[in-house]
């Protein structure tokens, strides 16, 4: 009878031992690395930007707008919620076929944020807050020469939110989604929409 007390005692703290170590390395969030491509839409407001813009339009064929994340990189605090840097950019081109001609807005943005799985019994869900310093870049051509005009630095803010195809809570993953970002640079204000995919490592 003790040696079958015994023999329960040790499967019963072996298992729960068990259990604990394989929560432990389920749980054990680190280092956070994705990299991204999508596209939409941006919208100009007021300011030099939405005149250049305008005039884009008339004077160009077609448009397409791409939302580039160059690189996230960040560190868990929680198991759900990671600090993270970013750089990422809005490039919103114009293209004039019969001219040779393709103005290019670039709206290139540092900043920090976080990324959050609300939902920690489902783990697909992903939330996003950024925030930061951008700046916009004009290239057009002006007699066969390329011109690029700088402006200063300016606010950003993004939201977004994504479904996480890796349900477990690390490893390498994709990710689906959509972004909201407004950029407000010196008079210019602008808000894109954007879907996106990304390649991440949690």
């Amino acid at each position: 009878m003790k040696r079958l007390f015994l023999v329960g005692l040790i499967l019963v703290l072996g298992s729960s031992s068990l259990v604990f170590a394989q929560e432990r390395t389920e749980r054990r969030r680190g280092l956070y690395v994705d990299v991204g491509l999508g596209f939409g839409g941006v919208s100009y407001f007021n300011g030099d930007t939405k005149a250049i813009t305008d005039h884009f339009k008339e004077t160009t064929d077609t448009r397409a707008t791409a939302d580039l994340q160059f690189l996230t990189i960040g560190w868990a605090l929680t198991q759900d919620l990671y600090l993270v840097g970013t750089m990422s950019g809005i490039g919103d081109s114009y293209f004039d076929t019969q001219n040779n001609q393709n103005p290019m807005i670039i709206i290139a943005t540092y900043g920090i944020g976080a990324r959050y799985y609300p939902l920690p019994s489902k783990k697909y869900l992903q939330v996003g807050l950024d925030v930061g310093l951008s700046g916009i870049g004009i290239m057009y051509n002006q007699n066969n020469q390329y011109i690029t005009e700088d402006s200063d630095a300016g606010f950003s803010g993004r939201l977004s939110a994504a479904y996480d195809f890796d349900t477990t809570m690390t490893g390498f993953t994709g990710l689906v989604g959509g972004a909201l970002t407004m950029n407000i640079i010196e008079n210019d204000t602008s808000l894109s929409y954007m879907l996106f995919f990304k390649l991440a490592f949690k």
